[in-house]
């Protein structure tokens, strides 16, 4: 895990100039910055965020930073919570502990009730949309990190998309990721045949060459040099 520091200075916001990488065990510069020696100390310390930038890093990085229209990064939570996803929880939890069951559902927002497209559209909010690519230019290699555009992007996706390759279909955003291949391989064979096995209506033919670690191969992964780390493609 990456760490880009974000600083306040009076009044303004200022992506830190350095980001701690994990795969470097060590400090580096921050995507986007220059390598070059800073002119003078303002420049040293990053560059400055503007206020629509800064809100939505702090929206996907932290809960409730913004509530009831107001950002207040101050009294936000670290990390992400059930209200990131799920929106405010109050009437939810107060609906279980009265034992009204009828609202415990009604009372908060599910996003599993989403369709395929709205589905990856809502995970990518955070992880980048094709909308956000569109915005900010992002091409190439560098648009790995961001899976619901590479999702959408590719050869599976159809126009209304498919419930059995969402985000969702294959993560638990309730559980740690799950970083082994063989991990994945019962996902793959809800849309691929098993090895051997014909092809039909609902499965797409499978692999002749493997019947395990499926991923290691059609789901490669590779290096983006900027952020000094590899991503699944």
């Amino acid at each position: 895990v990456e760490q880009t520091y974000v600083l306040k200075r009076n009044d303004q916001y200022l992506e830190g100039r350095l980001t701690y990488y994990t795969g470097l065990m060590a400090l580096g510069i921050t995507p986007g910055h220059s390598a070059e020696t800073p002119s003078d100390i303002e420049a040293a310390l990053g560059q400055p965020i503007d206020s629509e930038t800064v809100t939505r890093c702090f929206g996907c990085h932290t809960t409730a930073s913004t509530t009831s229209g107001k950002f207040d990064p101050d009294h936000a939570t670290l990390g992400l919570t059930c209200e990131a996803c799920h929106g405010p929880g109050a009437k939810h939890v107060a609906a279980i502990s009265s034992g009204q069951l009828d609202l415990v559902k009604k009372s908060i927002f599910s996003p599993m009730e989403l369709s395929p497209v709205d589905s990856v559209e809502f995970c990518g909010a955070c992880h980048r949309t094709p909308a956000d690519v569109a915005a900010f230019s992002n091409r190439g290699i560098t648009t790995l990190r961001f899976q619901p555009y590479r999702l959408e992007r590719s050869l599976c996706w159809g126009q209304k998309g498919d419930a059995r390759i969402t985000c969702v279909a294959c993560h638990d955003p309730h559980k740690p990721l799950v970083r082994e291949s063989s991990a994945y391989d019962a996902k793959c064979l809800k849309c691929h045949a098993s090895t051997g096995s014909p092809a039909s209506s609902t499965l797409l033919p499978g692999c002749t060459v493997a019947a395990k670690d499926c991923t290691s191969c059609h789901m490669p992964k590779y290096e983006i040099p900027a952020v000094h780390a590899s991503f699944t493609d």
